[in-house]
């Protein structure tokens, strides 16, 4: 191997050791692309590259450590501690519950992604994620009825949790 070639090959793998230092994790929870979502509807335009995680089952905490929002049918509830959604499914219409999250860095959406509660009505579902300590973060409650469409329905008024 030429010394040429030896030194760009050690600059690179530095360079991607660098990027991937700077990046923080993907969430803990099983991370699924969102291939069977062909669209978001009612005002919420999600990225084509949006994360898709399924909620597992949980104890809610403290409400003093959460916040939350709700619309009839969903309540999400955002703990920054952990960088935990929780969602809870408040209708037994079938229906999963959802949270669509937008992740902004720099004024620019950098992650966007849906946390999926498929659990039964009324329990609690959580999602781990893992956001930049000095990101924006925006939330829309949303239901998902996967056995008659394909869109998941958000509420088009989300609110920022961090």
């Amino acid at each position: 191997m030429s010394r040429t070639r030896a030194i760009l090959l050690t600059l690179s793998m530095t360079i991607a050791a660098v990027l991937g230092a700077a990046v923080p994790g993907i969430a803990t929870a099983e991370v699924e692309r969102a291939s069977t979502v062909s669209s978001v509807t009612t005002g919420v335009a999600a990225a084509p590259d949006a994360e898709t995680n399924y909620a597992v089952a949980g104890n809610l905490p403290p409400r003093s450590e959460l916040v939350c929002r709700s619309v009839p049918a969903v309540e999400i509830c955002y703990e920054a501690s952990g960088d935990h959604w929780w969602v809870q499914d408040q209708s037994s219409d079938g229906a999963s519950a959802v949270v669509y999250w937008e992740n902004f860095r720099g004024g620019s959406l950098y992650r966007s992604g849906f946390c999926v509660n498929s659990l039964s009505s009324g329990q609690w579902g959580q999602c781990n994620k893992n956001y930049y300590e000095n990101s924006t973060l925006n939330g829309f409650p949303c239901t998902w009825d996967r056995s008659s469409n394909e869109n998941i329905v958000c509420n088009s008024s989300g609110w920022r949790f961090q």
